[in-house]
């Protein structure tokens, strides 16, 4: 039997093994809470000079469904008097997948709304809409996405773009991306179960591990983006990685392939930034995932693309899909009508970062046995780096000759004015446009100011021959 004295050693060393089981408890959550990195830490609000749209959701991962709210603060900076607001639900162009919208209010009082029979990506809300009003326009959604081998990519249904009077309301084409908008700034939050991992296009300010339940709820954010997009991955890996003040985040299947679209990411905002082109937002995510797309698909602050193919293969995949943030997501373009502002511009990039990493020797050999070659190919009628997307015959074709033969036609400018006011005339370009809708006649100032030359015909020749 114990003594007083042992009996008061033993009840203080449980105690002591008490207090210590509680503190690893507690800095194990707090390590959880600190497993993920964060950006853009101070949280954003709406402001005059963008709309600004707040999504609340949970996610099912057994049904893939997501359900909860949105609200979107928008102004009519149109000058006239409207009387509807378009939403554009993209998620129900992709096969397998729906969103559905119900309890539509505008300003707290409800008003009904209806998909067109033709289009289900698009929804009419009507109501009298002001010049310079201000309205607050709150739904439900439920979104349903396909079943995928890697990560799912949700777009979240985001205003359409108001234009000569009159809602852009495109056809979903399966070449061009789903982030025609008005920039606008974003918060969303998700309670995920555990099983299921995800990935923010915006900047992640919060994941909050919920103890005893097998949730986490994650906050993120992002400044001017075109669409809200994030990944969902059940099982999977994600890594993640602080790059010169940029959060990139990386979601695959397995933590392999998470590492290794990390470095490739990596590997590519430096080499972009070295040839200039400074990545434009907080945070970037990539995430494997069928795109349907040879290069892969450009939405706001997130990349999707196979991991498949060698290093080289992925980088350059990666670095075109990282300029895109650039050229299609902070100046934006028409993407059915002239897609090549956003990926001939990026393509062009890409080849510029690649001799900024390889050097002039490398350079040269690629650009003459890889891509000049493209601009000697005989191609149908209508089929030009300034083609539609509907003259194309599918990605393959558009890829090659908006990637190779748009490049070949961007450096031709680039060899005759040299690299330096060539520099300049694109980075003034993203400049002058950041924010908007820029067209041909915006690249071509850019070009004129900067070299002091007259483009237009050149580019005239090139876009239509």
């Amino acid at each position: 039997m114990m003594n007083g004295k042992a009996k008061r050693h033993a009840m203080c060393a449980a105690v002591l093994l008490a207090l210590l089981a509680l503190g690893a408890l507690a800095l194990g959550l707090r390590l959880h809470d600190a497993r993920t990195m964060t950006a853009q830490q101070e949280p954003i609000a709406a402001q005059d000079g963008r709309d600004f749209m707040q999504a609340s959701l949970t996610y099912d991962p057994g049904t893939r469904t997501l359900r909860g709210t949105q609200t979107l603060t928008a102004t009519n900076r149109g000058g006239e008097a409207r009387t509807e607001a378009v939403l554009r639900l993209y998620m129900n162009g992709e096969a397998g997948a729906s969103v559905s919208v119900s309890g539509v209010t505008v300003d707290g009082r409800s008003v009904s709304c209806s998909q067109e029979e033709d289009d289900p990506t698009v929804l009419r809300i009507p109501f009298d809409w002001a010049a310079g009003q201000t309205v607050e326009v709150g739904f439900t959604v439920m979104i349903k996405h396909a079943q995928m081998d890697a990560a799912a990519l949700i777009t979240l249904p985001a205003l359409a773009v108001f234009e000569d009077g009159a809602w852009r309301t495109d056809a979903f084409d399966e070449l061009a991306d789903p982030s025609y908008a008005e920039a606008f700034d974003c918060t969303i939050s998700l309670v995920s179960p555990d099983e299921a991992k995800a990935a923010f296009g915006g900047a992640l300010i919060k994941s909050r591990w919920e103890t005893g339940v097998g949730e986490t709820l994650y906050t993120a954010q992002m400044q001017g983006a075109r669409d809200i997009a994030f990944a969902l991955c059940k099982g999977g890996a994600v890594r993640q990685r602080q790059v010169d003040g940029v959060l990139v985040t990386a979601i695959a299947g397995g933590s392999a392939t998470a590492s290794a679209l990390l470095a490739r990411a990596q590997e590519a905002l430096e080499s972009l930034d070295k040839a200039g082109f400074a990545y434009p937002f907080a945070s970037l995510t990539v995430a494997q995932a069928d795109a349907g797309r040879e290069d892969g698909l450009a939405l706001s602050g997130l990349c999707a693309l196979s991991a498949e193919g060698d290093r080289e293969t992925l980088l350059r995949r990666m670095t075109r899909l990282v300029a895109r943030q650039t050229f299609g997501v902070l100046v934006e373009n028409d993407p059915w009508q002239v897609p090549w502002l956003s990926q001939t511009l990026a393509s062009t990039a890409e080849l510029l970062a690649y001799r900024a990493r390889k050097g002039e020797d490398a350079f040269y050999t690629r650009y003459y046995e890889q891509i000049e070659v493209a601009t000697r190919l005989t191609r149908p009628h209508g089929v030009t780096v300034g083609a539609g997307t509907d003259h194309f015959g599918g990605d393959a074709e558009m890829t090659q000759v908006l990637r190779d033969q748009g490049a070949a036609m961007m450096i031709g400018i680039e060899q005759a004015v040299g690299e330096e006011a060539f520099l300049d005339a694109l980075q003034a370009y993203v400049r002058e446009n950041a924010g908007g809708i820029a067209d041909r006649a915006a690249l071509e100032a850019a070009l004129d100011a900067a070299t002091g030359s007259r483009w237009d015909g050149y580019l005239e020749d090139e876009l239509t021959w």
